[in-house]
């Protein structure tokens, strides 16, 4: 009783895991479930939400994953759900596929065989035998394997050809399944994140969308970086970007590796991790050109390069320090913060600005003037590793394989029989079915019926 009750069950279990009820439901559970995955944003953090939904929204997007959905334990289940049930689907229709597949009975009387197609004809003064064998060698041109079997005096033959047209259907099961499992390898051991390098830095962790930060194992240097914009008919930048490059380095235990100028949609790929052009920005200054007059109007240097944090001397012991400098300030420009330090007294401090024809500042004694100004940039990157995108790319392989098959193959069957007449002469019958498209099936039978007629009467 234990064991028919255990059997009962596993067989209950079964059948749910292989129910079409079941796939109907993960399905739309997943449709349903992707459409917030679509309307919220994914991978902000939470003050995002906050600030666009409020505070109790947002606790409760927070609470149920919907801010990394995809990546949730629920979704991640659902996968799972639906991959068992693809699984068990196939199970339990596959073996009846495999047996319509390779079935090579030929005899088919009192067989259940669904025949769409049947003709039959009398053939007078004819051998049994002779036209079996007319009748085997036309169907063995027209089909892949056939089969022959003797019976009470009859000659049966079974044709049949793109059996495998049955496989069509689990083929794209299978890729389902390959999808399924790629995303679910994703989400488990992959990663997404992102970093921003200013140019001749070097950074070996990145930032990942939950806020974490991860190590990649090698560093990452940014040798230069690019912009171009749209200019008006004038010539003119428009401030849209046109392009943006940055000349990206990796480096493992201190020796270059790779070298790679990566653009929008043309990353660098390093031990199957890539790194997207995203953004860009500006870090700071890097160094002015400064004309610096003395008490008297003479020039005491005309465009000299100071560095950020670097200092000039002047006259009687003064000296200048160019504190800090940007390519924008408060949107009026490139501008820099230069310090006097007089050799007695105490330090004073002004903002000059470069403008077009050049901002003079007094400062103490001293005019200066900023004649221009080299910015910091820095390249944003988006940085993905996904290890189920092979299982992607063979999903993508199997659902073309598979469709193709189930919409432009169909298995084709013609059984044959050839017995003596009762008035006489032989009987010659053929039937068949096809598993898919009959109306072309029906205009091959019958070609194939005129072919096996015009063979009898030679």
């Amino acid at each position: 009783m234990k064991q028919t009750a255990k059997a009962g069950f596993g067989k209950r279990l079964f059948e749910f895991f292989a129910s079409i009820k079941l796939s109907v439901v993960v399905l739309i559970a997943l449709a349903a479930t992707s459409v917030f995955g679509t309307v919220i944003q994914q991978g902000k953090g939470f003050g995002t939400y906050a600030a666009e939904y409020g505070q109790g929204w947002a606790k409760v997007i927070w609470a149920l994953g919907l801010h990394n959905m995809y990546y949730s334990w629920w979704f991640q289940t659902l996968l799972v759900l639906l991959l068992v049930n693809i699984t068990f689907c196939s199970l339990k229709r596959l073996p009846h596929a495999i047996r319509l597949m390779t079935y090579k009975e030929p005899v088919f009387d009192g067989k259940p065989v669904a025949i769409h197609e049947r003709w039959t004809t009398r053939i007078k003064g004819a051998e049994g035998a002779a036209a079996a064998e007319k009748l085997e060698a036309l169907l063995r041109r027209r089909m892949r394997k056939v089969f022959r079997a003797e019976r009470d005096g009859a000659v049966y033959l079974l044709g049949t050809r793109g059996g495998w047209a049955r496989m069509g259907v689990y083929v794209t099961h299978f890729s389902l399944f390959l999808f399924g499992l790629g995303a679910i390898v994703g989400a488990q051991w992959g990663f997404k994140g992102f970093v921003n390098i200013v140019e001749g830095d070097t950074v070996s962790q990145i930032r990942l969308r939950d806020g974490g930060v991860k190590d990649l194992g090698f560093q990452v240097r940014c040798d230069d970086f690019e912009v171009t914009f749209y200019t008006d008919p004038q010539g003119r930048p428009t401030g849209r970007p046109k392009d943006y490059i940055s000349d990206l380095t990796v480096l493992e235990n201190g020796q270059e590796v790779l070298k790679k100028r990566i653009e929008v949609n043309a990353p660098l790929i390093y031990k199957d991790i890539y790194f997207y052009q995203s953004s860009y920005g500006q870090a700071g200054g890097r160094s002015a050109w400064l004309t610096v007059f003395g008490p008297r109007r003479n020039i005491l240097f005309h465009r000299k390069q100071v560095a950020k944090g670097g200092a000039v001397d002047l006259e009687n012991g003064d000296r200048l320090i160019l504190r800090d400098l940007t390519g924008d300030f408060r949107g009026m420009g490139p501008a820099v913060e230069v310090v006097l330090q007089p050799a007695q007294g105490d330090p004073q401090s002004t903002v000059v600005f470069q403008a077009p024809q050049g901002n003079h500042r007094r400062l103490g004694p001293y005019v200066v003037r900023v004649d221009g100004v080299e910015t910091l940039m820095y390249t944003g990157l988006q940085v993905a590793y996904d290890p189920g995108v092979p299982l992607i790319w063979a999903g993508c392989i199997f659902i073309t394989l598979g469709c193709l098959i189930a919409f432009f193959v169909s298995h084709r069957r013609v059984w044959a029989r050839v017995r003596p007449a009762e008035k006489g002469g032989v009987e010659v019958f053929l039937g068949g079915n096809a598993s898919r498209n009959r109306i072309a099936f029906e205009q091959w039978f019958q070609d194939l019926c005129a072919e096996a007629q015009e063979l009898f009467e030679k």
